[in-house]
């Protein structure tokens, strides 16, 4: 597995973990860690979805790490969405979080 697989093959990647060619663990070893395995399966499901997109919102990247998790024993601390977020912000990779409401 490439690591442009969720961006030029979306629908490749997907099943490749739906029919276990590929494990989540070893989309988590490939992509260094947590952050980035759930940012590809998000930004996978979000080019695939009825309404494309090329960036993951961080609902979509919680989700897809619950999914990961769902499939894989990480030993430590698991972060929050939000952690994860900031992690795939330092990696460059951009995630859509919610606007910030200012109370008057």
């Amino acid at each position: 597995m490439k690591s442009f697989d969720e961006t030029e093959r979306p629908t490749e990647l997907l099943r490749k973990l739906e029919e276990h060619r590929i494990t989540y663990s070893q989309l988590v070893v490939e992509s260094g860690g947590l952050a980035v395995a759930a940012y590809r399966v998000a930004r996978a499901r979000c080019r695939t979805g009825s309404l494309t997109s090329t960036l993951p919102t961080l609902r979509e990247l919680a989700a897809a790490a619950t999914e990961i998790l769902n499939h894989v024993t990480l030993t430590g601390f698991v972060p929050d969405a939000s952690m994860l977020a900031s992690e795939c912000e330092q990696k460059g990779l951009v995630v859509i979080t919610p606007l910030s409401r200012r109370v008057a």
